[in-house]
Order: C-alpha cells, then structure tokens, then sequence
C-alpha cells in the first residue's frame, strides 16, 4: 500500500513512477497495532494471482488485457496481513494500483490541500476522495484505520469513464481472510536468523494473466521497530532469465563461490571490500540476495551490521 500512496502522490507531483521492481521492496514498515479491527490473516489453498479478487475487505473486478500483475502483501512480525495490494501494467506502460493498508492515514502520504480539493464520491457505500492530476486519478478511502485506495495511471489522457466503471466494480466486506502467495522461492533453501528484530516482512509474486510467474522475492525489514529500520535483507528470484539480465549496470561486480555455488558479487566500489548483492542462476532461473540497507527515498545506506547479516543468510543457503 505504500507503493498505491506513492504512486498517487507521484501522479499528484507530476514525478515520474518509479520502477515496480522496487518500490513495493523498497516500502516503509507500518504499524499494525492499535487497531479497531481485527487482524487479517491468510487463507490456505493457491490461487492464481489472475483468480484473486480481494485485497483483504476490499473486492474488485480485474481489468481485462493486462500484460502482468503483482500481488504484494506485508505481514507484521506476528505473521498477520497488514497490507496488501494488486499492481497491473498494461503494454502501453499504464498501471492500475489497487490495495488496503491497515494502521495508516491517507493525510500521512496526500498533502491536505490536494484532499480538500478532491471530489467525495460515494463507491461501495464509502466516501471515497478522487484526485485528478495529469494522466494519474486516484481514489481514496479512510474507513477507521484502514485505507483503500484504487490508481490509475493512464499512458495518455484519464479516461473517466473507464476509472468509473473500475470503481463501481468494487465491494467492501467484513472479510479478514485473504490469499497470499506463499513463503517459498522455488529452488533456494536458506534459514533466516531468528534473532534478528525483523519488524515486517513484505512478499510479492507478479505473474501474467495465465498465471506464469515472472518474478516473486521476500524482503525482511529489521530494526527496533517502525520507525528505525536498521536494514533490509532480500531475496528475489526472476523467472526464465539470466544473470546478465539482471545485474546492475553502475557498480563494480566479481566472481565469488559460496557454499560450493558460484556468484557474480556487486560491490560499492572498485574495492571489492564487501558485496552488498549475490546473483546465480539455477537451472532457468536467477536468484538475486542482497543486503539493501536503509533508503532515504534518495540514497541508500549499509551498516556494518547488515553486511554481516548478508554474510550469515548467505552461509546458510543452497540449492535443491
């Protein structure tokens, strides 16, 4: 959900969308606690991502023709579903962002005076806020402590009539319940240290309409809570791919062997001192672990401690 209210405070601002391979990665932990309703929790049984149409309370109708959607989802550190949401992107580069977030205020990420000037419009029997602004219209709803949001982010002109529609296809429940996609990453095997202060964990899957996995990753946020996150840990698999494909193209790499399996190592700098990322491909697929530290939205910064993290996951992994 924090990617949904940073994409509409992106289309608000006229910047341009940041890349969906790390923004819902890159999100901010939020607080589950003080909540007037109860904890969401997953629900057993897969489900393709084409097949699910709830974002914990909130129902909707998919868009139809899509080229591939993410399902995002942020667990709290007692494993309860605090956010979750559907990103859909279309092959003229359009999105869809569709999402609940529990324990946040929509005036956290929209600045009051866009607020104040947004149409009310009354949707699923909520007053919902719609805010157009160039080629982006969002909606928002603050019902207790909980947020919807639905954006649009059109390749040309907002087309109205079509966000209408989306709109009028959704439905608010009482529903806790949801889909997730899962705490596997096909073939990697790895122990997370339990001692670590993880604060959340975030999980995203994006698939196509027929359900092919395109890409799926966990990332562990660790600190002493919301508010201070110490550093980020990931691991991200892409489907299909190649090493090549995946690395970054402005940082130093090598060749590294861990655990008997060698990886292209990224590194800093030209020093080589410590690498922040390890890439490797498995059979048909690319496996990504990286320490992604602490970002300012700007910058990212790493510690000492989480490198040493990187090192202690990184020990721990192998391949089936």
């Amino acid at each position: 959900m924090k990617k949904l209210l940073a994409f509409l405070l992106a289309g608000l601002m006229v910047f341009t969308l940041a890349a969906c391979s790390g923004s819902s990665d890159d999100s901010d932990a939020k607080d589950s606690s003080g909540s007037a309703e109860p904890a969401a929790t997953e629900a057993p049984g897969p489900k393709t991502i084409a097949e699910d149409t709830t974002a914990i309370s909130l129902s909707f109708t998919p868009p139809e023709s899509y080229d591939t959607v993410k399902r995002h989802l942020e667990y709290a550190a007692d494993g309860s579903v605090i956010d979750k949401s559907f990103t859909y992107t279309f092959a003229d580069k359009s999105e869809i962002i569709i999402g609940y977030t529990k324990g946040k205020k929509v005036t956290d990420e929209i600045p009051q005076s866009y607020l104040d000037k947004a149409e009310v419009i009354e949707y699923a029997g909520k007053s919902f806020s719609v805010i157009t602004q160039g080629s982006t219209i969002m909606s928002v709803c603050q019902d207790n402590d909980v947020v919807y949001g639905i954006g649009w982010s059109f390749a040309d002109e907002v087309d109205r009539g079509k966000f209408d529609s989306l709109m009028n296809g959704i439905s608010i429940t009482d529903n806790t319940e949801t889909v997730g996609n899962g705490d596997d990453l096909y073939d990697i095997r790895y122990t997370f240290d339990s001692s670590l202060n993880v604060v959340s964990i975030n999980n995203n899957l994006t698939e196509t309409p027929n359900g092919e996995a395109v890409d799926k990753s966990i990332t562990w946020y660790c600190g002493k809570d919301k508010d201070n996150i110490d550093y980020r840990l990931l691991i991200k698999v892409f489907k299909n791919s190649t090493v090549e494909e995946q690395l970054p193209s402005y940082d130093t790499t090598g060749e590294l062997e861990r655990g008997g399996v060698t990886y292209t190592a990224v590194y800093e700098n030209e020093s080589k001192e410590k690498p922040y990322a390890y890439y490797t491909r498995h059979g048909e697929d690319v496996y990504e672990i990286r320490n992604m530290g602490v970002s300012s939205g700007w910058s990212t910064t790493r510690s000492d401690e989480s490198y040493e993290a990187l090192e202690k996951l990184m020990s721990t992994v192998s391949f089936e």
